[in-house]
């Protein structure tokens, strides 16, 4: 009896015990119980804000803690709302994932009474980009032979000055002329692709910006008529360049270029050392991947016959473990996820459909965010922008028509209309006007430490000039008036 006893003991003890790990799993899990009695899983919501420290509600209920902040809550859509004393109010619906972790890292409260202060004045710029980090600033002055390296991050400027003919590799009188355009930046944004024209006539350039003597002026050294280049590794001794429609490698450290990989291009993306191309072969347009040191690359999609009115954009990133491209032809986008294939592999089904949907307008813009999460199209004056983490999809309309699609930090994208500067999420919440009487030529960032908001002023002054006429005497010296551009860089501190 008494061994029965203990047996019964022992069991209740081990279907206890399992019950109260099978308990704790759950509530892991985020299952609980409603108020009916039923059985509901719930999700993690995480909220990040920059500043940290703000206050949070959920469908109204103010909650205990702060951002970073932390809860299981029911599946479903939630009214989301974060604040914090002296700075203005980010909302928005949330979609929270039974089971899943909703991480919200991009909220971003401004400060309401913050002043903008002057940091540096600029004669009229021929060009002002900043990096892809948000760390850099690389500007040049109309008439001017310098091309300025300047850090943003800390409380005062850092600027390194390298001779522009250096960088171009010309001469002072023909470096001062013409335009100069950022088209790509390396991974630690110490070198760049430069397009510089001049007399009609396009040179690709890559820009050491720490060592300007080891620029090269890649349309010189290689002879040949470049269509765009792009940078194919971190350190930017590979570049994949786009020449008379045709796809070649160039080696920067040995200054070779490779023979033709492809033909009959017309567009092209690349993810470091895969690059994604549209071609035609037979008369119908083919989307294509090839890996640098295959022997071949392979086609993905057929897409349809070619006709010159067809509008093609095309983008490609990689998040997290997932491969991914994107891209349009006319109405209809597409977003591809899984892996690249490799040459020769039969590995096309590693790709699979995202996204398939016709938007109601023609895209003439796709930019990606940073982190290569976010993919946004953009034409007339809307926008579609599509989470590779989430799998959603946002349809916005703007106010304004976009020239362009410009991110002021790695999820927020920004448009300067009637010379104000508008922000929104890349999900189309949050539209605010932050700046006002900006000029509309010159970007504006917020740079990687969070700390500051960089923008351009732009003051027309009127100078007198003493002008002498072809016969002097003390008469003859008349007052000219003359209009004269400056560019002020201010910021406002944000944390």
């Amino acid at each position: 009896m008494r061994d029965l006893r203990v047996i019964a003991t022992n069991i209740f003890m081990c279907i206890s015990v399992v019950a109260i790990v099978f308990i704790l799993m759950m509530i892991a899990m985020g299952f609980t119980f409603t108020e009916s009695g039923s059985l509901e899983q719930a999700g993690l919501a995480q909220l990040v804000s920059h500043p940290s420290g703000a206050n949070v509600t959920i469908d109204g209920d103010t909650q205990f803690g702060h951002t970073e902040f932390s809860k299981m809550i029911s599946a479903g859509t939630h009214k989301i709302s974060v604040s914090k004393q002296d700075y203005d109010t980010w909302t928005k619906d949330l979609k929270v994932d039974a089971g899943l972790l909703t991480r919200v890292e991009w909220i971003r409260l401004f400060p309401k009474k913050a002043k903008f202060e002057k940091v540096q004045t600029f004669n009229d710029t021929r060009l002002a980009a900043f990096s892809a980090n948000r760390k850099k600033l690389v500007l040049i002055e109309n008439g001017s032979n310098t091309l300025q390296y300047i850090d943003i991050q800390g409380d005062s400027l850092k600027t390194t000055k390298s001779n522009l003919n250096d960088c171009l590799s010309t001469t002072a009188i023909k470096a001062i002329e013409g335009t100069i355009s950022i088209v790509a930046w390396n991974e630690n944004n110490s070198k760049i692709i430069a397009k510089w024209t001049v007399d009609d006539k396009t040179s690709w350039h890559l820009i050491d910006l720490e060592h300007s003597d080891a620029s090269i002026n890649l349309s010189k050294r290689f002879n040949l008529s470049f269509d765009s280049i792009l940078i194919a590794n971190d350190s930017a001794s590979k570049l994949w360049a786009l020449e008379s429609g045709n796809l070649r490698l160039i080696d920067a450290s040995s200054l070779t270029i490779s023979s033709a990989i492809a033909s009959n291009l017309e567009k092209v993306a690349h993810n470091r050392d895969t690059v994604a191309f549209v071609n035609i072969e037979n008369d119908v347009r083919h989307l294509n991947i090839y890996k640098d040191g295959e022997k071949g690359y392979t086609s993905i999609v057929k897409l349809e016959k070619a006709t010159d009115e067809t509008t093609i954009k095309l983008a490609m990133g990689s998040y997290w473990n997932e491969d991914w491209i994107a891209y349009s032809t006319d109405k209809k986008i597409h977003i591809l996820g899984g892996k690249y294939p490799s040459y020769g592999k039969n590995e096309v089904s590693k790709l699979k459909s995202r996204l398939d949907r016709e938007l109601d307008y023609i895209p003439q813009h796709l930019s990606v965010n940073a982190s290569q999460r976010i993919a946004v199209f953009a034409g007339d004056n809307k926008m579609t922008s599509y989470d590779i983490e989430t799998k959603d999809y946002f349809d916005t309309e703007l106010t304004a028509t976009l020239s362009n699609i410009n991110w002021i930090d790695d999820y927020i994208l920004w448009q300067n209309v009637d010379s104000s500067i508008i922000i929104r999420d890349f999900d189309g919440y949050n539209r605010r006007k932050i700046i006002s009487n900006v000029s509309n030529q010159l970007p504006v960032i917020i740079t990687e430490n969070n700390k500051w908001l960089y923008f351009f002023d732009m003051v027309e002054q009127e100078v007198v000039k003493e002008t002498d006429k072809d016969t002097p005497s003390d008469s003859d010296v008349v007052n000219t008036p003359e209009t004269v551009t400056k560019f002020i860089l201010k910021r406002k501190a944000l944390l």
